[in-house]
């Protein structure tokens, strides 16, 4: 079900990758880099060392530890932060995507029930939702979307740029998108959707070739809450990594790859940069324009610079 390969040297690893060798073995799958093999892969906003973080952006600084992993109060949060977002780029002429969720009520302070209902339960997040949240997440805001890429070279990029001047292994998972999606109609689904936003109005995305995958939640209405609080009981947060998740909740088929986990020494990780850059995969690339331009010159030049420097101190005493 998660396949699992070890590469000693980054260049095995571009070897690996080539299009002449891989065939059709990742075909059909999108991926995601991660600069330590200790990063797991969860969602900005439902990581377990973020929710303290997540409490203080909505609630001023105020966190009862104690609520922290009910689910409805988890959603609350995460909806007041993404309507903020959306309201205020609203405000400021910034197209958004259409989003009733928020619209409808966007002349309001506060949206106590935007995203919840009397009577009945429903999903977080909701499909009208995926564009906007999309949006707010390439820009900073937690949310539980996660992002991936079609490309494995921009994975490749990410995972080599936070790992440089280190000696650790990094990361790239493989997820199999199309058996995934597939399953989507039969008995044997598993529940992870995955979002492609309108590249045309995000050229960082566009250039990334993003994509985010989101595990839905059911969320009980208010009534089938009250109800299950009487008898002290509570929805609860599922921060469990996408791998665990899936291995928890796949039928289990070994024909059938729906995770691959490549761990990759690092010590290597400014030449794998290098080598990024030589195949047109270099900072300007990943961040389209003239910030983007910059930032790679800046660090090609403090390279070569920096190559330059004696190994060892010969100055005077």
């Amino acid at each position: 079900m998660i396949e699992e390969s070890s590469f000693d040297s980054i260049v095995d690893f571009f070897e690996y990758l080539a299009p002449w060798n891989r065939g059709q073995a990742l075909d059909g799958f999108v991926f995601r880099g991660h600069s330590k093999e200790s990063y797991k892969l969860i969602p900005n906003a439902l990581r377990p060392e973020n929710v303290e973080q997540l409490w203080k952006y909505v609630n001023g600084g105020n966190v009862n530890t104690d609520q922290t992993e009910f689910l409805s109060l988890q959603i609350d949060a995460e909806f007041q932060l993404l309507r903020e977002f959306y309201k205020l780029a609203d405000m400021q002429g910034l197209g958004v995507p259409v989003a009733n969720t928020f619209r409808k009520n966007l002349a309001q302070t506060f949206d106590a029930f935007g995203a919840r209902h009397i009577d009945q339960q429903s999903i977080w997040l909701p499909e009208d939702l995926h564009e906007a949240t999309a949006l707010a997440q390439h820009y900073g805001i937690p949310t539980r979307l996660l992002d991936w890429t079609y490309d494995p070279y921009v994975a490749l990029y990410f995972a080599f740029k936070g790992a440089v001047e280190t000696s650790g292994k990094l990361v790239v998972w493989a997820l199999n998108k199309d058996h995934i999606s597939f399953l989507q109609p039969t008995v044997d689904r598993i529940n992870i959707e995955f979002i492609t936003p309108h590249y045309a109005s995000n050229p960082n995305l566009n250039a990334q070739k993003g994509l985010f995958t989101l595990c839905p939640v059911k969320r009980l209405s208010m009534m089938e809450e009250a109800k299950l609080m009487q008898d002290s009981k509570v929805q609860l947060v599922d921060r469990r990594p996408l791998d665990e998740f899936i291995s928890s909740t796949a039928k289990e088929d070994e024909n059938i790859a729906l995770m691959k986990k490549f761990i990759v020494t690092a010590n290597n990780a400014q030449e794998g940069l290098r080598i990024l850059e030589k195949m047109g995969y270099g900072t300007s690339r990943i961040f389209p324009g003239y910030d983007g331009v910059a930032r790679q010159v800046l660090e090609r030049n403090f390279e070569d610079n920096k190559s330059m420097q004696p190994t060892t101190d010969s100055s005077a005493d």
